[in-house]
This record gives structure tokens, C-alpha cells and sequence, in this order.
């Protein structure tokens, strides 16, 4: 990750109607601090009000004041990355054209990492995190085991196959972490778009069925949980017993799954993290995303230039973003970030290499849609596969509930 250009801000000097300009911000209750952070940085200059809703909620409460023609929050966070693809889309045209107001260098601190924004040529939202997933494994349990840090998938398999009857496991499957650090990065097609009315989902597309088949003697061998990672029994009879020797996971699982002590509890020096292995026959040993929250200012804000430049600051300032348990996309942030956590001793390593080469190779096959591809791995993927359902089984069933579901989102599906 070439690391990065400094950010800019707009000077709000823009906005019509003249007077204070007035925003309304609608984040979440991790959001809230930075937002309220925000709102007292410019007291005086602009007049903020934060109000925390559920973000599960978001697209509803918007196509309400669609409907309605009034009530539009000025700036929103969203916790699905997909939320852009229906907010931005002119069928809906909540979300504001940020190239038209944030400074071209914000978007260059990115460095690609924002390009989930980039829709047809145009960014529509800056995001607030990368979720890019890494190997994350346990250097003493590697130690103790004669384990070697895998590079391949096969390699992979070979690996976790060791841990079989030792009572370790490499990993749990049974939540989004199959979707985000399995199906994705091998580039199974399931939200492919080749435009804004086609996409691709291929069952039986090789990158879909070589997962199923790579993962489920590991899951008939026991060490490959079928639970999720945050699942009451996983966390007792295995994370917390300091029974997982190596799992995939996003870049926020250190701070935010592996190290608290009401979650994994894993002890001080043992967690570290490598690059994602590489599935043979792909030109990069690519990731997937497991969150990535993003930033959006409202097309219908009378202030659009506060609007962006709120937009800006909570992406992007690095002061604000130091102290988060999540991967900041953009530069400078990030480099208060990185220095933050690569020299934290809770660390075996830092792990902030494995994370900057993951950065930029997150896969490019999936792109945002107007389906909720989220809630089918909760809801068919995730239920099936915690049932005990065959790994091949549960993933057709996912994609089957997705061409499905595409066509009522204006999709025609391919394969």
C-alpha cells in the first residue's frame, strides 16, 4: 500500500442560503464520539446535531423521507459497505456526488482503498475503515505444534489438517467470515456487477465450488468449526480455552475479537498476522471485507460543502481515527493508526504489514449492489451451515437465494 497523500478539506464557502450552516448527522453508537467530536470542532462555525439510530435501519428511514419529500439527515454512516449502491443509485438519489465537493487529494489518500465509492466514474461515499481479511494465527501454539505459516491454500489445508485430534481448530465458518475470508477472496461470483443492471452469480463457477471442496474435509475433521465466531459455545470451549491455533479475519479482529477479555481473550504475545494465502490459479492472494463502514453527505442538504467537509474530517482526520480498533482507508489516518498498534506489545509481531499488503488486494470481483447480500449470509449461507448442512449444499443455497433476489433490484443476472 503505497502510503498515502494528506487529505483535504473543502472550504465550505459554497453553501447557498447564507447564515450558520446546520447539519444533521446520523451514526451509530461507536460513531457517536467522532461525530461528537466533529460537532465541537466547529462550534460556532457550523450548528450540529448528532442523532444515533440503527444503521440496520438506515435505507428505510431514507426511502421514507423520499416518500415524504423531507427529513434528510445531511450526513449518515453506514455500517454496509453495499448501502452506497441503492442510496446512490437515481432511483433513490439520497446520496450526494462527493467528487463535486471533497478535494481531489482526499480521494488520493486512499490509494484505491475508497474505490468501493467510485461509481461510474464518481465517489459517492468515503469510507471510514478497511475490513481487508489477513491470517491472523497464534505464534506460541505455531511454536508448540511445528506449524509453518501457510502461503497457499492447499498449504493452508495441509496445515490445519495437523491440527486434527490436538483439540485445536483453524477457525469458525458458521458468520460472514466464510462469505468475507473464503467465497470472496477466491472470487466466487455472487455480486459480480458488470454495470448497474448486470450482474453475475455462478454456482458452479470453479472460484465457488473449489472452496467448498478445500473446506469441507477440514470441517469433517473437527478442525474447522461450523459455529461463528462470536457463538456463546465457540467462545468457551475454544477461544477462550486458547484452542484456536490460526483463523481468517478482518483487520479489526485483533483489537476488537482476538484480544478483549469478554470476547477471545487471548493473552499478550501471542497474536500475529500474515498476508492472506493465494488461491491457486489467481493472479494475487487476495482478501474479502467483513464490515468497512462508509461516510455519505446528502444530495438534498442545503449546505453541501459543510456536508463534504463533515464527511471529510470523519473519515479521514488522523487525530480522530489514532485510537480506533479499525483499519482507517485513509492515509494519514492511517499512519497514526499503524503506529498506534505495530508497536502495542499485546502483539507477537506487529501486524500492521500483513494488513498494508491485504489493503490494496482486497478482490475486485464483488461490487456494490442494490441486493442485501448481507442478509442472505445471515439468512441462508450462516443458518445452513451452522444446521450442519454441507459446505457445497449451504453455498448453492446462498447463491440460488441471491439470482433469486437480484431481479427485483433491477439485475439481469448472468453466468
Amino acid at each position: 500500500m503505497a502510503v498515502f497523500g494528506m487529505a483535504g478539506c473543502t472550504a465550505g464557502s459554497g453553501d447557498a442560503g447564507g447564515g450558520t450552516p446546520e447539519l444533521l448527522i446520523w451514526v451509530d453508537s461507536v460513531r457517536e464520539p467522532a461525530a461528537k467530536a466533529y460537532q465541537e470542532s466547529v462550534k460556532g462555525d457550523v450548528d450540529v446535531t448528532v442523532e444515533v439510530i440503527d444503521t440496520a435501519e438506515l435505507l428505510t428511514k431514507i426511502s421514507l423521507f423520499n416518500t415524504t419529500g423531507s427529513g434528510w439527515p445531511d450526513v449518515v454512516f453506514a455500517g454496509g459497505p453495499n448501502d452506497v449502491a441503492i442510496l446512490a443509485d437515481p432511483s433513490n438519489g439520497y446520496a450526494a456526488n462527493l467528487s463535486e465537493t471533497v478535494d481531489e487529494s482526499v480521494f488520493k489518500s486512499y490509494d484505491g482503498a475508497n474505490d468501493w465509492c467510485l461509481i461510474d466514474g464518481d465517489y459517492y461515499c468515503l469510507k471510514n475503515d478497511l475490513a481487508q481479511s489477513v491470517l491472523w494465527y497464534d505464534a506460541v501454539v505455531f511454536e508448540e505444534l511445528g506449524l509453518t505459516v501457510p502461503t497457499t491454500m492447499e498449504e493452508f489445508a495441509t496445515e490445519a489438517m495437523k491440527l486434527e485430534g490436538t483439540g485445536y481448530v483453524a477457525g469458525a465458518i458458521g458468520d460472514q467470515n466464510y462469505y468475507a475470508s473464503y467465497l470472496w477472496p477466491s472470487g466466487c461470483p455472487m455480486a459480480a456487477a458488470d454495470d448497474s443492471t448486470t450482474v453475475r452469480i455462478d454456482p458452479d463457477a470453479e472460484e465457488c465450488t473449489r472452496v467448498a471442496d478445500l473446506v469441507q474435509p477440514l470441517v469433517d475433521a473437527g478442525v474447522l468449526d461450523t459455529r461463528s465466531s462470536f457463538d456463546a459455545g465457540f467462545l468457551a470451549d475454544v477461544a477462550q480455552a486458547g484452542k484456536v491455533a490460526m483463523t481468517f479475519g478482518p483487520s479489526w479482529f485483533g483489537e476488537f475479537v482476538l484480544r478483549p477479555e469478554s470476547s477471545w481473550a487471548i493473552p499478550e504475545g501471542h497474536v500475529a498476522a500474515a498476508p492472506m494465502p493465494i488461491w491457486d490459479g489467481n493472479d494475487q492472494a487476495y482478501s474479502g471485507e467483513w464490515g468497512g463502514g462508509i461516510w455519505m453527505a446528502s444530495s438534498h442538504s442545503k449546505f453541501p460543502d459543510a456536508a463534504a467537509d463533515a464527511v471529510t474530517y470523519l473519515a479521514t482526520d488522523p487525530e480522530l481515527l489514532a485510537d480506533s480498533v479499525t483499519f482507517p482507508g485513509s492515509g494519514p489516518a492511517f499512519e497514526a493508526w499503524a503506529e498506534r498498534v505495530g508497536s502495542d506489545p499485546y502483539y507477537a509481531s506487529s501486524p500492521v504489514p500483513a494488513m498494508v499488503q491485504q489493503a490494496t488486494l482486497i478482490n475486485p470481483s464483488e461490487k456494490p449492489v442494490r441486493y442485501d447480500i448481507q442478509g442472505q449470509v445471515g439468512a441462508v449461507l450462516q443458518t445452513e451451515i451452522n444446521a450442519g448442512t454441507p459446505v457445497a449444499e449451504a453455498t448453492r443455497k446462498f447463491q440460488e437465494s441471491l439470482i433469486q433476489l437480484a431481479p427485483g433490484s433491477g439485475y439481469k443476472v448472468t453466468q
